[in-house]
């Protein structure tokens, strides 16, 4: 039954790079990567990524740290902070690759996470991070009083940690709502980085970007997806994802 899932997920993704095919700028995103030791089912092998990385560069994109143009750049991302990333981070200065890493607070210095001194020499070296909330909680189910801790303690965490602005945050889970992008903005998140598929610059709410799943994504598909091949799936993800506030 997987296998047949599978197919059919690349076969709908064929059909819609041959006839959607695009170069707009995108955001890709994984959790981790790892060479022998995972810290998450969710990890990718560094050989598939370094494939990944071949199939953007092949296909005549840009891997940048920020987007800045409508065509041509893909910008990574890594959710939760895990310790893979810290692992392969020789690959990643020497390929002159520095994604953005989402930080749960409560996650920082667990078991198979980045601790406080890992994050400083990796922001030193060239990595970028900003927030993933307090709890890696869905923001929506929070009461208003919650939701403002969440945000604001998370930032305020993050800025006293890395002497920076933390200026974006990526909705745990997947999961947000009207006020919790309400309650972001206002909170001086002014980049909210949701988990459904499309361009960057497609933006359906004020604020907030889209990305692309990538990290069990043969090349093939890579190729694919960052052409655009993910716009028929959008609509499954928003009806999971973009939630109906509880208070």
């Amino acid at each position: 039954m997987n296998k047949l899932i599978t197919k059919l997920k690349t076969s709908i993704l064929w059909i819609s790079y041959c006839f959607l095919r695009n170069r707009n700028s995108k955001i890709i995103f994984y959790h981790d990567v790892h060479q022998k030791r995972s810290y998450t089912s969710m990890s990718t092998p560094i050989d598939v990524f370094k494939a990944h990385v071949a199939e953007i560069k092949n296909n005549n994109f840009t891997i940048v740290n920020q987007i800045s143009k409508p065509k041509n750049q893909i910008q990574i991302g890594f959710d939760d902070g895990f310790l893979g990333i810290y692992d392969n981070k020789d690959y990643f200065v020497k390929e002159r690759i520095f994604p953005t890493i989402f930080l749960a607070i409560e996650l920082i210095g667990k078991e198979g996470y980045l601790n406080e001194k890992q994050i400083i020499e990796m922001q030193n070296l060239g990595f970028n991070f900003e927030s993933h909330g307090y709890s890696h909680s869905n923001l929506v189910l929070f009461s208003d009083e919650e939701l403002q801790y969440e945000l604001a303690e998370s930032k305020r965490f993050l800025e006293k940690l890395l002497q920076k602005k933390i200026t974006e945050i990526c909705f745990p889970i997947g999961y947000f709502s009207e006020r919790v992008c309400q309650q972001a903005r206002e909170l001086g998140y002014n980049k909210m980085h949701s988990s459904l598929p499309g361009d960057y610059f497609n933006q359906e709410w004020k604020g907030v970007v889209n990305r692309n799943l990538v990290q069990f994504s043969s090349p093939k598909e890579l190729k694919y997806i960052i052409h655009g091949a993910f716009k028929p799936f959008r609509f499954h993800y928003k009806k999971r994802q973009f939630l109906t506030d509880k208070h």
